[in-house]
């Protein structure tokens, strides 16, 4: 089987650049092993400014009365407004290359993603608080609200992973399909994913099935935009177990009377060790496959 490939952004230090700042770069086996099966788009915003490697680390520092800025750890230097204005260039004009997802350096000051730590001032001030995003994830977030965004950290994750990998498969797919204006091919990739996608919310399954019956007879083009709104909204959801086990129950049911005593209680058991977390999703699924 073949897959569209999908476009995906990627810090420059995971992998590709020794542009962190002591010099080094981040050494990952998935997004080494990705490299395969994705295009990649990367860059590293402190280089972009105009810094070097190695260079004085930097940290975002809320000093009491004013806004939050990006500074050198050792002697302040401010590169708040550089920062911001590279970030936002370079967003929008990333925008014109369709990015399906987004793999940042966890805990940077300009590529952590929801955990990256303030502090008090520079120097051996203390943390204020550790819950923010980094200045140049801030800016990509603004200009992809819904594309899929993951830190190299959280990727290791299995679970992260296998739903990151999936959103971003998926999106490379629509994204390709949605070139051809044609409804038969909507029609034929809501029915190869109707199971999928059943996993994640079937109160929007069932309007995203709605936009292709297009009872209002409207143009190719604004059914594809709307079942798009509705796809990325879906995707953006959390599967359950509950709904996991639902969708392997409908499949089961296809051809629960055609297996043996033995198959079945094999795979029972595989569905009884997913319950327990001893096992992933996939593995009942690839057995039901």
């Amino acid at each position: 089987m073949t897959f569209i490939r999908p476009k995906v952004f990627i810090s420059a230090c995971i992998e590709f650049e020794e542009c962190r700042y002591d010099g080094s770069k981040i050494s990952d086996d998935y997004v080494r092993r990705l490299q395969d099966v994705v295009d990649i788009v990367r860059v590293c915003p402190e280089l972009a400014i105009g810094l070097s490697s190695p260079r004085d680390a930097l940290r975002l520092v809320e000093r009491k009365g004013e806004s939050i800025k990006l500074l050198s750890t050792n002697h302040g230097d401010d590169y708040t407004e550089k920062m911001v204005s590279f970030s936002k260039r370079y967003a929008e004009n990333l925008s014109k290359k369709e990015i399906d997802g987004f793999i940042m350096k966890a805990k940077s000051p300009t590529c952590g993603l929801n955990n990256v730590k303030i502090y008090h001032n520079i120097g051996k001030a203390h943390v204020k608080s550790a819950r923010n995003e980094g200045l140049f994830t801030k800016e990509l977030k603004e200009v992809f609200p819904t594309t899929p965004i993951e830190t190299e950290r959280r990727l290791s994750n299995y679970s992260l992973r296998d739903r990151f990998y999936t959103e971003i498969f998926t999106l490379a797919e629509y994204r390709e399909m949605k070139k051809k204006l044609k409804m038969k091919e909507l029609v034929a990739f809501q029915t190869k994913n109707k199971y999928l996608f059943m996993t994640y919310n079937q109160t929007i399954l069932k309007r995203m099935g709605q936009t292709v019956a297009n009872h209002d007879q409207e143009d190719i083009k604004t059914v594809l935009d709307n079942y798009e709104v509705l796809l990325r909204r879906l995707l953006r959801k959390e599967p359950s177990i509950k709904q996991r086990i639902n969708v392997l129950t409908h499949i089961y049911g296809y051809f629960k009377n055609d297996i043996s005593t033995a198959e079945k209680e094999y795979y029972f058991e595989h569905l009884d060790d997913y319950l327990s977390s001893k096992i992933s999703y996939s593995n009942p699924l690839s057995f039901l496959r």
